[in-house]
């Protein structure tokens, strides 16, 4: 479930970052490379899942809240990163 969730927001957020200049300024680009990556990591596990021979998603409930942790820690990274902007990331250099 946490692989279904992580790809929904990595489509989401990229159709937003591609049709909103706005979004694009205020660096949704880092969010949505972040859930992309999440995405990734997960196709992993469910490929290997599936090589070993388990099922490869699980639906339970703990994995869904597994994946909306996810994305809750995507969107709180993009927040601090979209409020620094861009003075603040160099200044962290």
């Amino acid at each position: 479930m946490c692989w279904i969730i992580t790809i929904a927001a990595a489509v989401v957020t990229t159709w937003l970052w591609w049709r909103s200049p706005a979004l694009r300024a205020a660096r949704l680009g880092v969010l949505v490379l972040t859930y992309w990556g999440a995405a990734l990591m997960w196709s992993v596990d469910v490929v290997a899942s599936a090589i070993a021979g388990e099922p490869p998603l699980d639906l339970g409930t703990s994995d869904a809240l597994l994946g909306l942790l996810v994305v809750a820690a995507g969107l709180a990274m993009w927040a601090v990163v979209a409020r620094l902007g861009r003075r603040g990331v160099e200044a962290v250099r």
